[in-house]
């Protein structure tokens, strides 16, 4: 996840905030991938 997409640390406090937050990137990296799978 950091070298991908650059995702150091958590822009949110708290845990659910942060664990929504990392749902996010999951997705992201996820949408990622897809798009290059389409590509290909």
């Amino acid at each position: 996840m950091k070298q991908v997409l650059g995702f150091r640390q958590f822009s949110m406090r708290g845990l659910t905030k942060a664990q929504a937050e990392w749902k996010l990137v999951c997705a992201a990296l996820n949408l990622r991938r897809m798009a290059n799978m389409m590509a290909a």
